[in-house]
């Protein structure tokens, strides 16, 4: 089994960073083209990050989807991207993804989204129709958060509407607790492996931190927490594949497959013993199963 680790090492030794402005937004973004004998003509994938992420969470994805040209941003506000020149909405953020698809060139590329990242893509092919696929990976499909869970959603909404009303710096410095990050990671990290869940602490302490300021996280966290895909379902008529773990806290396995049955070419696969960090825990299997729906398009 290849790690995400080394998948993520993969990834770096072809990508090559690219800059593009969007609409107001300095975008940064990864190009790891496609090691094959004619990479034109290999298929492109276009990767959207979750909340707080940075196109390095899904660096994984892009060294093991070796075969396909992929392209990887950090969505606006994040990463080394430039904030929003409006609110940090999905709406916005939609208008963003368009424009960048269109400033990049790339016709019918496939999506793919991490959590946060489902919506975008998803709400983009609803409005515009501009993929040839999706894959939405922890997929932001609904349900009942109850229990624990939902007491800790509660909490952290309350932490950052505190931070986002502070004056600037003090509200960074909440944001960017170490106690914050570590907690982040172990909720949502379900391996038992210690090495692994060490490794995904120190990814989280490299990268959960990197936005550009508490309007930006406050902002896109209710966009994140205010949506689900259920608005897109009757629009999203093109081959899609709803990767769910078993073990998510942010969406019930119930739930993915109850949506699936809305749309009409939806392939739904389930990791065992994983929770909403697939693109760490099981990246592995994850690449395979997104590298047979790709390859399965023409």
């Amino acid at each position: 089994m290849t790690t995400a680790a080394e998948l993520m090492a993969l990834a770096e030794s072809r990508a090559i960073k690219r800059f593009i402005a969007v609409a107001g937004v300095n975008t940064d973004y990864w190009f790891y083209p496609a090691q094959v004998a004619k990479p034109d003509s290999a298929a492109n994938i276009v990767l959207a990050h979750g909340y707080r992420g940075t196109h390095k969470g899904l660096e994984s994805f892009a060294g093991g989807l070796s075969k396909f040209n992929i392209y990887s941003p950090d969505l606006p506000g994040f990463g080394t991207s430039t904030p929003l020149e409006g609110t940090h909405n999905l709406e916005n953020y939609v208008l963003w993804l368009k424009g960048f698809l269109d400033a990049i060139k790339i016709e019918n590329p496939v999506l793919i989204g991490h959590s946060f990242g489902t919506l975008l893509v998803s709400a983009c092919e609803a409005k515009y129709g501009v993929s040839q696929a999706l894959v939405c990976i922890n997929p932001v499909a609904g349900g009942v958060t109850k229990g624990l869970s939902r007491f800790l959603l509660q909490i952290v909404k309350g932490f950052y509407w505190v931070a986002h009303i502070l004056p600037l710096p003090l509200g960074m410095r909440m944001l960017k607790t170490w106690l914050l990050v570590d907690s982040m990671s172990a909720y949502t990290t379900k391996s038992k492996d210690k090495a692994l869940r060490k490794w995904i602490k120190g990814q989280h302490k490299k990268y959960f931190n990197s936005f550009a300021n508490s309007d930006v996280v406050w902002e896109s966290y209710i966009a994140s927490v205010s949506h689900t895909l259920h608005p897109f379902v009757n629009s999203l008529k093109k081959p899609i594949l709803l990767v769910a773990a078993d073990l998510d806290e942010v969406t019930p396995v119930s739930s993915v497959i109850e949506i699936s049955q809305s749309m009409p070419n939806a392939q739904v696969h389930v990791i065992k013993n994983c929770g909403h960090l697939v693109h760490y825990e099981a990246a592995d299997e994850t690449v395979a199963v997104m590298s047979r729906f790709i390859g399965g398009l023409n």
